[in-house]
């Protein structure tokens, strides 16, 4: 799906461009990215490339998947943020932010951001979102927390990353759900 520009008070998520190529190549060398995020390793300018080009092409045509780019105002990137959409108005949410980013709270607005659009009757109209990481995430799992996700457990040994088998941690929110820290967490 073709992402739409949406806007919060600090930030913009629209689509990724070709040019982003050379902060995602930096951004993908983090060794935190490498470890929690299903990319190549190691992680190649050509990966880059791809990635703002054949990647974000496909996604803009499938019905499956819109990834947006997460941008500060002067419209620098920042990370991406995607949902992969599901039957009957579900979708699970991933993202990564580039290092110099974390800590800034930019992740959890940009969440914040997505989350109303998702649910919004005049946006995604989705009734659920799903949030899915590895195991011993901390910081994806507390972005996921400040945005209301009830945290509903972990999976053994439930992907394949780096080949290996690892438990993921699962949580969801619901359009009717509050959005207030919920306890139950790992952290």
């Amino acid at each position: 799906m073709i992402p739409p520009t949406i806007r919060s008070e600090r930030l913009t998520l629209d689509a990724l461009r070709p040019s982003d190529a050379d902060a995602v190549y930096r951004y993908c060398q983090d060794a935190e990215v490498q470890r929690w995020v299903h990319i190549p390793s190691p992680y190649t300018r050509a990966d880059a490339q791809y990635f703002v080009t054949t990647y974000a092409s496909d996604a803009a045509t499938s019905a499956a998947l819109t990834l947006w780019a997460i941008r500060s105002e002067p419209g620098d990137l920042l990370g991406v943020i995607e949902l992969r959409h599901e039957p009957l108005g579900s979708a699970t949410v991933g993202y990564w932010l580039g290092h110099e980013h974390r800590g800034q709270s930019v992740m959890t607005e940009a969440l914040a951001t997505l989350v109303e659009y998702s649910f919004d009757a005049q946006g995604l109209d989705l009734d659920r979102l799903r949030w899915e990481s590895f195991s011993g995430n901390l910081g994806s799992a507390i972005v996921a927390r400040r945005n209301g996700f009830h945290f509903e457990g972990t999976l053994r040994r439930a992907v394949v990353h780096r080949d290996s088998r690892v438990d993921t941690w699962n949580a969801s929110l619901l359009r009717g759900d509050d959005r207030e820290i919920h306890d139950g967490w790992p952290l």
